[in-house]
This record gives structure tokens, C-alpha cells and sequence, in this order.
């Protein structure tokens, strides 16, 4: 991960609803004011499953730990956690930070 490198998202500024996606409007309460931030990057595993056969450009990382994490504000990602090299200590309440953007499958966390 570079310096320069954050986990941005979007603020509703009508609802207050963040998600970490950069979107044109809220899709919580459907406003279009909302502006882009920088979200925190440590979080939680909230649930989680391990891929064994992975699709199309996800085929080569397999197996790997798909995961809602959820960050320290509260919002929850479907992410990939990295860098796992035994599957069974993986568990619900694990912390993880955020590592990198991968330009096809998002936000991607490994553990701290």
C-alpha cells in the first residue's frame, strides 16, 4: 500500500449515510448532495466464507476469504482479506485493516 492511498466513500449530507462507494447519490435516502471522504481503515470481520473456486478474473486468488468487514464509522464492505495462510483462524470479530484498491474487485483488507 502507498502513502497516498486511502479507502474514499461518499457522506449523504440529508441522511448522513456513508458507504464506500464514490456514488452520484445516496442509496439510502436517494439525495444528490453528498460529497466524497475518507474513510477510516481498521474495521471488523463481521461475516465471512472461504472461496475455494474463484470466477473469471477471481479464479487465479483461489481459495481466499471473502468478507463484510465492518470499518470503525459503520459501514460495512464486502471485501477480500489478504495474505491468509490458514483459513481455520479466521473467526467473526477479527480485526482488519485496510490495505489496497484493486481496480477490479475494490476495496481490498488484510489483518493487522
Amino acid at each position: 500500500m502507498t502513502p497516498t492511498e486511502s479507502l474514499t466513500g461518499i457522506v449523504c449530507k440529508q441522511c448522513q449515510f456513508k458507504v464506500a462507494e464514490v456514488l452520484e447519490g445516496c442509496p439510502s435516502c436517494g439525495s444528490e448532495s453528498v460529497e466524497t471522504v475518507e474513510l477510516k481503515q481498521s474495521g471488523t470481520i463481521v461475516s465471512y466464507t472461504i472461496v475455494y473456486i474463484g470466477f473469471g478474473h477471481m479464479a487465479k486468488r483461489a481459495p481466499y476469504v471473502l468478507a463484510i468487514v465492518q470499518t470503525e464509522e459503520n459501514v460495512k464492505l464486502t471485501t477480500v482479506i489478504e495474505d491468509v495462510t490458514d483459513f481455520s483462524t479466521v473467526k467473526i470479530g477479527d480485526k482488519v485493516r485496510f490495505k489496497a484498491m484493486d481496480e477490479k474487485i475494490g476495496p481490498v483488507f488484510q489483518y493487522e
